[in-house]
């Protein structure tokens, strides 16, 4: 049979627009670019898929007459966005063609037959927990920022490393990322089950996929989410989100952890060194960022320098009673940690030029940053 539906204009744009990043890219197979309708009782479900990521939505309808076809994503995304109607009618013709018809307007687009389009991956309902969205958001949004966009690592590190640990009678997910310059680590307290959690030695979800599961959680106050061997999967009452888990090996952390000189420190308001760092950066070159930094008695000295631009420099009160230290660090790694803190202090352990630098607070203890010096 053919398709034929009625449909609220908001509940098929939400959808629709969920759908964006995942069909956004065309590549050797068209129908990737597609969206798969199907209809069920008395609700639409679409699907979208680029092989990696699969993201099933369903959302209410009125089904005139049921059956499945796929269109061109972007182009419907848009032609719904752009109308004025509070409602859509979708008719399938011939050949895979569909009518669209909001109020005055009239679109025929063609689509593809729906048995062409991927299969949606299959998961298993016992690896699933019950967990609170905002915790994965905010494991995310800790580490995310420090994933690779690109390396030539003997590591895979475009993706965030996830593990689970057991201390005592808690269960903590732990998410890790890092670019080879910085590395981030969060934890959270889980109150499920995460023995059900399938994670290998490394398991890593690539940064699109993790992109996709902070924007999942923004719409839900709990989900489901479930470790299989090679995918993971995020459920709700009405929608569904598997992401291909990548291959390769991640940084021994915990090594890097362990040279972390826990004496020599500094103490500062997060807050003053986050504005200093965003006025340092105004006058750095846009390749390195490099921040000079000069500790001695109770104080920072902070300057930059572009060779067109000019120069800048500020001191700010620090507690600080170790040798006077003058380091190099990469302004933009310090913006970024400290922007996606709460905490009115933090203390940045230092142990020398050549060796890494620890941002941490005692009141968000779960977060640490872990960042490289620079030659100056």
């Amino acid at each position: 049979m053919s398709l034929v539906l009625n449909i609220a204009r908001e509940d098929l744009l939400s959808a629709l627009a969920a759908m964006q990043n995942v069909t956004g890219k065309t590549g050797t197979m068209a129908i990737l670019s597609n969206v798969l309708l199907r209809s069920k009782a008395d609700f639409l479900e679409l699907t979208g898929t680029d092989l990696e990521i699969g993201i099933r939505l369903d959302i209410p309808a009125e089904i005139l007459s049921p059956g499945k076809l796929t269109l061109p994503a972007k182009k419907l995304f848009e032609i719904v966005r752009e109308s004025n109607s509070s409602h859509i009618h979708l008719e399938e013709r011939e050949n895979n063609w569909v009518r669209i018809t909001a109020d005055s307007s009239d679109y025929n687009m063609a689509g593809m037959a729906a048995e062409e389009f991927p299969s949606f991956p299959e998961y298993d309902e016992d690896f699933l927990i019950k967990v609170n969205s905002d915790d994965i958001r905010d494991l995310i949004e800790k580490t995310i920022f420090s994933v690779a966009s690109d390396t030539e690592s003997n590591f895979t590190l475009t993706g965030v490393l996830v593990e689970k640990e057991q201390e005592d009678t808690k269960n903590f997910l732990r998410m890790v990322s890092s670019d080879g310059h910085r590395l981030s680590l969060m934890k959270k307290e889980i109150e499920g089950d995460i023995s059900r959690f399938h994670l290998e030695k490394t398991t890593l979800i690539p940064r699109k996929g993790v992109q996709e599961i902070k924007k999942f959680c923004e719409n839900f106050k709990e989900v489901l989410l479930g470790f299989e061997e090679k995918q993971a999967v995020l459920k709700s009452k009405n929608a569904i989100l598997i992401i291909r888990l990548m291959n390769g090996d991640f940084p021994n952390f915990r090594n890097l952890l362990k040279i972390i000189n826990k004496d020599n420190f500094i103490e500062i308001k997060r807050l003053t060194l986050l504005n200093a760092m965003k006025r340092m950066n105004l006058f750095t070159e846009d390749r390195f960022n490099v921040v000079k930094c000069v500790m001695e008695n109770n104080e920072i000295i902070l300057s930059s320098q572009s060779m067109d631009l000019g120069n800048a420099k500020e001191n700010h009160p620090i507690n600080y009673t170790g040798e006077p230290l003058k380091l190099g660090f990469n302004g933009r790694y310090f913006i970024d940690t400290l922007q996606v803190m709460t905490a009115e202090d933090v203390k940045i352990f230092i142990s020398g030029k050549d060796k890494p630098c620890m941002i941490y607070s005692e009141n968000e203890p779960d977060f640490i940053s872990i960042i490289m010096p620079m030659e100056i």
